[in-house]
C-alpha cells in the first residue's frame, strides 16, 4: 500500500475503519460531535446530532443532508475550507443515517468510507492538537501510512 498515492491509501484506511464499525450512525456522528466541540453548532449541525443519536430518526436521512447540502453551498453565507469539510461531515451522518434505514434511493455504497478520511483532513486543517485528539479518539485512530 505503500506505493499508492496518499489519497487511495486514506480511502482504503477510510474504508477498513467504517467496516469495523458495529454502530455505523451513532459512531459518525460521535466523529462529528468530536468536531462541534470545536467549530460550534448551527441548526443544520445539531439536526445531523440528533439524527444519529435517534434511530426513529434514521428515515429523516435525506430531509437533513438536503438541509446541510443547502447550508454548504449557499452563495450569500459561503463557507471557509474547515467549515466546508465540517459541512461535509455532517452531510455524511445524515447519509449513513437514511442508508441505515433502508429508505431509497440510497446514497453511494461507500459514503461511511469517507467519514475517516473527512476528519483526517479537518484536523489536518488546524494546528489545535485538542482538536486531533478529540477527532482521534472519535474516530479510533489515525492511519499509520498516510
Amino acid at each position: 500500500m505503500a506505493g499508492l498515492p496518499a489519497n487511495e491509501r486514506l480511502y482504503i484506511w477510510g474504508r477498513n475503519l467504517f467496516q469495523q464499525q458495529r454502530n455505523p450512525v451513532v459512531w459518525a456522528g460521535s466523529v462529528l460531535a468530536a468536531a462541534a466541540r470545536k467549530l460550534g453548532r448551527s441548526p443544520e449541525i445539531d439536526e445531523a446530532l440528533i439524527l444519529a443519536e435517534r434511530e426513529d430518526q434514521w428515515p429523516r436521512g435525506r430531509e437533513v443532508f438536503d438541509r446541510i447540502r443547502r447550508r454548504s453551498l449557499s452563495r450569500e453565507h459561503p463557507l471557509a475550507a474547515e467549515n466546508a469539510l465540517y459541512f461535509a461531515l455532517a452531510e455524511l451522518v445524515a447519509k449513513l443515517a437514511h442508508n441505515a434505514a433502508g429508505q431509497r434511493p440510497p446514497f453511494d455504497h461507500d459514503s461511511g468510507w469517507r467519514v475517516g478520511p473527512t476528519a483526517y483532513c479537518l484536523a489536518a486543517a488546524t494546528d489545535d492538537l485538542d482538536f486531533h485528539e478529540h477527532l482521534r479518539r472519535a474516530l479510533g485512530g489515525w492511519p499509520q501510512d498516510v
